[in-house]
C-alpha cells in the first residue's frame, strides 16, 4: 500500500482528543486531515477543521459508517486510503446543531436516549446489534414530549425528531429518501407519538423508507428547525436528548442549521 509523503499519524487517547488533534494539524499546515474511525471520530475531526481550508479523508473503521456510505467510499479501509491519496475532492454541505458540526445526521429523542445507553465497550463487542438491544430497552418506557417547529411545518408535536444531510441513518438505511449532501437544505423526519405496541413494526417501516406514507409521521426539508421540551416544568430529563452522528450530545433545546457546500471530502 502506497504511503503519503509527509503523513502523520496520530493516536487519540480518550473523547474529544480528536478534536484537539485536528485543530493542531489544521495550525501546523496539513491541508488534508484523515479521520480513521467511525462516524462519531468522523464528528470529532469536524469539530476541529470547520471552518478551515483542509479537505477531510475518511477512514472507515466504525460500527455503522454511515457518513462514508453516504459518499460512496469503500468500507475496506486500505481501499479508503487509495481513494484519499488520489486526491479527488467534492464540496458537501455541513450540518450545525447549536453552533456545532453535523456531518450526517443527528436524532432528537428516542435514538438518543438509545445512544446514551450503549456503551463504548459493547458497542465494540457486539456491533451494531448493541444499538438494537438498547432500542428494545428503551421501547417500554416513555419519552419527553418535544416540539418541532420550522417555517415550512410550522410546529409540531413530537416523541423522535431525526435530522440528516443525505439519504442515510443507522447504516444503509434510507431514511431520508429525498435527501442529499449538496441541496443546502436538512432532510428532517418528525415522529408525533411513539406507542410501544407498535414500536417494532413502525422501526421497520422507518429503516426501508416505508414510513413517508405512515400517519403520525412528517417528512419535510428544510434550512433551520428548532426542537424542544414541550412540558412546563424544566425538570433536566424532561428535556430533549441529542445525538450527533451517533454519539451523545447531553440535553436541552437544539437548534439545526446547514452551511451549503461547507465541507470539502476525500471521494
Amino acid at each position: 500500500m502506497p504511503l503519503a509523503r509527509e503523513a502523520c499519524i496520530r493516536l487519540t487517547e480518550s473523547p474529544g482528543h480528536a478534536t484537539e488533534l485536528a485543530r493542531i494539524a489544521v495550525a501546523e499546515g496539513f491541508k488534508t486531515i484523515v479521520a480513521g474511525g467511525g462516524d462519531g471520530t468522523v464528528n470529532e475531526v469536524l469539530r476541529g477543521i470547520a471552518g478551515a481550508q483542509v479537505r477531510l479523508g475518511v477512514l472507515p473503521l466504525g460500527t455503522m459508517n454511515v457518513f462514508a456510505r453516504e459518499l460512496a467510499l469503500p468500507l475496506k479501509w486500505e481501499a479508503a486510503w487509495e481513494r484519499i491519496l488520489r486526491g479527488n475532492s467534492r464540496w458537501v454541505d455541513m450540518g450545525w446543531v447549536n453552533g456545532a458540526p453535523i456531518a450526517q445526521l443527528a436524532g432528537v429523542g428516542f435514538d438518543a436516549e438509545v445512544v446514551e445507553s450503549v456503551s463504548a465497550r459493547w458497542k465494540l463487542y457486539a456491533g451494531p446489534l448493541a444499538y438494537v438491544a438498547a432500542a428494545c430497552r428503551r421501547l417500554g418506557r416513555p419519552l419527553p414530549r418535544l416540539t418541532a417547529q420550522a417555517a415550512e411545518i410550522g410546529t409540531l408535536p413530537a416523541a423522535w425528531v431525526l435530522v440528516g444531510l443525505g439519504r442515510y441513518y443507522g447504516g444503509p438505511f434510507t431514511v431520508f429518501p429525498r435527501g442529499s449532501n449538496t441541496n443546502g437544505l436538512l432532510d428532517v423526519v418528525v415522529v408525533e407519538s411513539f406507542d410501544p405496541k407498535k414500536a417494532l413494526s413502525s422501526l421497520t417501516r422507518l429503516a426501508w423508507a416505508g414510513h413517508t406514507q405512515l400517519q403520525g409521521i412528517t417528512y419535510f426539508q428544510t434550512s433551520k428547525l428548532l426542537v424542544q421540551s414541550s412540558a412546563a416544568s424544566p425538570s433536566a430529563l424532561q428535556q430533549p436528548a441529542l445525538e450527533v452522528d451517533g454519539e451523545w450530545r447531553g440535553r436541552g433545546a437544539v437548534e439545526f442549521g446547514v452551511t451549503p457546500r461547507g465541507l470539502c471530502v476525500a471521494v
